[in-house]
């Protein structure tokens, strides 16, 4: 029996797991809570030895090993040590936004779920468009998957690991269990609390690319240097925020940690704070990158000299300009807000090389 016949009979095994699970629901509910919350502080006090952080430390693991040596133990931002036993052939993906990492690092990716909604960010399949290039061209297929029938829709793509974000209206945390019963490795990220760098270098550790993402990083930081050398920074701090739909719901605070603003810090932006007097909205999770701001709250929250508009389509130009909400603040008035383009939206290799782009249009040095 050969490594696709095992790994498919150990899928049909986990199958028949989880329809167990979907049959009593209740059981699936507390089961799961309790599972992660044992795992979760187990790690906390004890991971296991080698075992390196799907975070920063992950990234600096990665970095520092030439030569990959199976199988690699991953402390997974949930807490839980996974275990990679040898070089993932295919990768199943739960993340649209993770996806394009794997690109950049030409891991065998096979599918992956698309953005929940098709705009344009992103292409037909629902995949962002810095990268849907690079997933047609590996035939990286599509799949759609309610939370209920997930697990069953990843299994039929025969994945030997599949990657989760632990936040993000993209994650399946919900049903990591469900997915673990397949008896594949699952590794959670959390892309709201780390660079694209350390996700990426995590991510190279966990498919045995490590130099590929050490490559990518370098020519990106190559680049962002180079450009830093090209533009004007703008006086005063500077409020980076995204423009939910027409504007009407307020807007998405970028914090410090935010990759978006994090570029812009490497560039030498000073970014702004967001109030706590304005925070408390979690909808999409704990996420330490966004906060969300009402409508009442989006002047009191976006408190910079300066407005950048992350994934800035003609809708949230509009809103910007036309709606109250934000067009009677200072930036707007003054003629300080510039917009980056809509694959800004999720920052990756792909991403950031636009975004840096963006910023150097919009913000060129005076000659």
């Amino acid at each position: 029996m050969n490594a696709s016949s095992r790994r498919s009979s150990r899928l049909r095994q986990g199958l028949l797991a989880v329809a167990a699970m979907v049959l009593s629901t209740g059981l699936v509910a507390c089961g799961s809570s309790n599972s992660s919350t044992s795992a979760s502080s187990a790690a906390g006090s004890a991971g296991a030895p080698g075992a390196a952080s799907a975070g920063a430390s992950g990234a600096a693991s990665a970095a520092a090993s030439p030569k990959v040596t199976w199988p690699v133990t991953i402390k997974g931002d949930d807490g839980v040590d996974v275990e990679i036993k040898a070089e993932p052939k295919s990768i199943v993906s739960t993340s649209v936004t993770l996806t394009g990492s794997l690109l950049a690092l030409d891991a065998p990716v096979v599918a992956s779920t698309p953005a929940k909604k098709k705009d344009e960010k992103t292409d037909d399949n629902g995949f962002f468009t810095q990268w849907s290039k690079q997933a047609t061209d590996k035939g990286v297929k599509a799949i759609d998957g309610t939370e209920d029938n997930l697990a069953q829709t990843v299994a039929g793509s025969n994945p030997d690991l599949i990657i989760v974000a632990k936040t993000g209206q993209d994650s399946a945390a919900k049903v990591v269990e469900s997915l673990r019963q397949l008896e594949v490795p699952v590794l959670v990220i959390d892309y709201g609390s780390h660079s694209w760098q350390d996700v990426t270098k995590t991510l190279g550790q966990a498919t045995g690319r490590q130099a590929k993402a050490d490559a990518v990083v370098k020519d990106y930081t190559t680049k962002a240097e180079k450009a830093k050398g090209a533009i004007s920074v703008p006086k005063g701090a500077t409020s980076v925020f995204t423009v939910p739909g027409d504007g009407t719901k307020g807007a998405n605070a970028f914090t410090e940690e935010a990759p978006q603003a994090q570029l812009l810090k490497d560039l030498g932006f000073t970014i702004a704070a967001v109030p706590d007097s304005v925070k408390g909205d979690q909808s999409m999770g704990e996420r330490k990158d966004i906060v969300k701001l009402s409508p009442e709250n989006v002047q009191a929250g976006l408190t910079g000299e300066n407005w950048v508009v992350i994934a800035a389509d003609e809708t949230a130009k509009n809103a910007i300009t036309t709606n109250e909400t934000f067009s009677s603040a200072a930036p707007v008035t003054g003629g300080k807000v510039q917009y980056m383009p809509p694959s800004s939206f999720r920052l990756d290799y792909y991403s950031a090389l636009e975004m840096l782009d963006a910023v150097q249009k919009a913000y060129p040095k005076a000659s």
